[in-house]
């Protein structure tokens, strides 16, 4: 059922909508989500058809292993799993400080094969009216539909949350003898937001009947132990008969239930039977997981209820910023309430991250896809507070070095990397960087600590010496015969000899550039690797001897600008001003408009990597076929608007393609 299940899902997301139409769900998704993705089929659609989708590579795979799952399925087509591919899609995620729970939303076109999906799976479907409910064997998956929506509710209780001692008190369940620090965790120290507080999300939840609690040690302790004192007749009977907690009576799933109450007591059941196997009966650890899961099942119930009845705490609409990043024109979207907030949830509930903010400032973030005519693009965004915003705009106040464009030829070069950042500002906001990380925990030690930092380090000094544009050339791939020492073994005699033996080695051929204004130090390091023969003098440029390393590195400092190559003809250019430039508009405005860019061309990497480092000429011809159909990748950065910083990274779809969905079933086909 889970191949069955995911496979009827992925299938619809892929041909979904995110389109405003009146079974648009999105007014479903509740205000304090703190994740949502979206999958807008009605773009896909508009690419490509159900038909032409079905006979897909990935199509036709889905429903052979759907077949080999459920012998009597015969699905066909996408649209037989009863969604309605042309509405929205969703998933969203709500975390609070004892359950996380991830949600997937889908538009209903036809409830009866919906029913039929479910029901092939061999379990019981529970009716309610119109509304259909399906647990699976522990319920820790829920899935609950009507003639309108879908959703389904994956949950995990979360073990800081049930590991406190007045949780496991509250429920029944047996004491833990753990360190205080590791399950006195306070329930707002994951999750800053009000509206996450447990207390909005947990159901009456009926408290079950506690059996020799009271003064009852650790569970996971021997038997000798709880028995040490007893006399041998309470011992024995002690050992013969144990209780066995249980949150609710057991019960049979029964089709139809008149309830939601009666549904959930119908996964607290279902959760029960998955450990009522005699080997699980004394277990108190399988007795506990019967218990968090039953809690669990009913709290996600409770979720499905308030989806179904319209009565959750507002919605994500009322969320500017949610609403601000939703385009139309993409076709899948995921956007985050908060990645500080999202991180804090999921950090580790241990002392050694106590008082840690690793991403403090960090705010909402998105990410979009759009699959145009000539392109697949990928937009991301995230915003931060006021003072991170203020250290990230004066790090980014440098441009690159128009000069670094004089040594780029695209004509020979594979992909390039260029970023420009402000060192002089970068190291002066360096310490408020590493104070909102630490200083929370360390306030008085950070303090000492950037303070002598500041007073060290000569920030001017440093600036003038490497500006913080910096320009990495990828030109390709070339091999080298080197020599290295060897033993044979003699197993006559057994000596061992010492012989050289040679081996090729593929080696990078490229070309770095860092902009700098004060060259005295690297000439005084140059002077002394001179003398101590490390490096060789080339006419204007430098070797560097690296001892047992098969790469040459050359050197030059020019028209302030510091060179590293690995092709001394290129740096001899470099140096008498005879390299032959040429760069094309699209890089031009890539490298200078933005403090990061970079470049990449599959197709001229193709046939260069060398057949030793990928094995068998199959992965060869594998590896060339797949880089031949890639399109060339851009990924760039914009500057800093407000508080907002922004990029993209795209790839070309080349001419001979219909369009980038069909490109990009193609092109997965090829590396089947």
């Amino acid at each position: 059922m889970n191949y069955f299940f995911k496979s009827a899902i992925t299938g619809a997301f892929l041909l979904g909508t995110l389109s405003v139409n009146a079974q648009d769900l999105v007014r479903k998704i509740p205000a304090d989500a703190m994740a949502v993705a979206t999958i807008k089929g009605n773009n896909f659609l508009e690419l490509m058809s159900v038909e032409e989708f079905n006979s897909t590579f990935f199509g036709k795979e889905m429903f052979k292993k759907l077949k080999e799952e459920q012998n009597k399925s015969n699905y066909a087509s996408v649209e037989d799993f009863g969604f309605n591919l042309a509405s929205s899609f969703y998933y969203y995620n709500q975390t609070n400080d004892s359950v996380s729970y991830n949600c997937f939303l889908a538009p209903v076109k036809n409830a009866a094969q919906l029913d039929k999906l479910f029901g092939e799976s061999g379990k019981k479907i529970i009716t309610n009216g119109k509304q259909r409910t399906f647990f699976n064997a522990d319920s820790t998956k829920i899935a609950r539909w009507d003639d309108e929506m879908f959703l389904m509710v994956l949950a995990d209780g979360r073990s800081a949350y049930f590991d406190r001692p007045e949780i496991r008190q509250r429920f029944g369940m047996s004491v833990l003898e753990l360190p205080q620090e590791a399950v006195s965790v306070d329930s707002t120290a994951t999750v800053t937001d009000a509206t996450m507080d447990v207390t909005n999300v947990e159901p009456a939840v009926e408290e079950p009947k506690q059996k020799v609690r009271s003064k009852k040690k650790s569970s996971y302790q021997s038997k000798s132990k709880k028995t040490k004192g007893k006399g041998k007749k309470t011992a024995k009977k002690s050992n013969r008969k144990k209780p066995v907690v249980r949150t609710v009576p057991v019960e049979e799933p029964m089709v139809e239930y008149a309830t939601a109450d009666a549904a959930a007591d119908a996964a607290v059941a279902v959760a029960d039977s998955a450990y009522s196997s005699v080997e699980y009966q004394d277990s108190p650890y399988y007795k506990d997981k019967i218990i968090q899961k039953s809690i669990v099942a009913r709290w996600s119930t409770k979720i499905l209820d308030e989806a179904f009845a319209g009565t959750n705490q507002g919605s994500i609409l009322k969320n500017a910023d949610f609403v601000k990043n939703t385009d139309p024109k993409a076709e899948a979207t995921i956007w985050l309430a908060g990645v500080e907030k999202l991180a804090n949830a999921y950090m580790p509930a241990t002392p050694y991250f106590k008082g840690f903010n690793f991403l403090s400032g960090y705010g909402s973030a998105n990410a979009k896809l759009y699959l145009e005519e000539k392109s697949i693009r990928i937009s991301s965004a995230m915003t931060f507070g006021n003072e991170m915003g203020s250290v990230l705009r004066k790090i980014q106040q440098r441009k690159l070095n128009k000069t670094f464009l004089k040594y780029v030829n695209e004509d020979k070069l594979i992909g390039y990397m260029a970023y420009a950042i402000d060192t002089k500002a970068y190291l002066q906001e360096y310490p408020k960087l590493v104070s909102q990380i630490y200083g929370s925990m360390y306030a008085d030690e950070i303090g000492m600590a950037t303070d002598l930092f500041s007073l060290v380090i000569d920030e001017e000094a440093i600036s003038k010496v490497v500006k913080g544009d910096v320009m990495f050339v990828f030109n390709g791939l070339s091999q080298k015969e080197v020599s290295y020492k060897s033993y044979d073994y003699n197993e006559e005699n057994f000596e061992t000899t010492e012989v050289m033996k040679t081996k090729k080695e593929t080696l990078p051929d490229f070309l770095a550039m860092i902009s700098t204004e004060d060259t005295r130090l690297l000439n005084k390091l140059i002077t002394y690797g001179v003398k101590k023969e490390v490096v060789k003098s080339k006419n204007s440029y430098y070797e560097l001897s690296i001892p047992k390393s098969p790469l040459a590195l050359y050197f030059a400092i020019k028209d302030g600008i510091i060179f590293i190559g690995t092709n001394g003809t290129e740096m001899e250019q470099i140096v008498s001003n005879t390299y032959q430039a040429k760069v094309s508009g699209r890089h031009k405005t890539a490298l200078l408009g933005n403090n990061y860019a970079a470049y990449f061309s599959p197709k001229r990497l193709a046939g260069k990597i060398p057949a030793e480092e990928l094995g068998s000429p199959s992965k060869v011809e594998k590896a060339n076929k797949t880089l031949n159909a890639l399109g060339d990748i851009y990924m760039k950065s914009y500057p800093m608007n407000s508080n907002t910083f922004s990029g993209e990274i795209s790839m070309d779809t080349p001419a001979d393609q219909k369009n980038s969905l069909k490109y990009l079933f193609s092109v997965m086909e090829s590396l089947k």
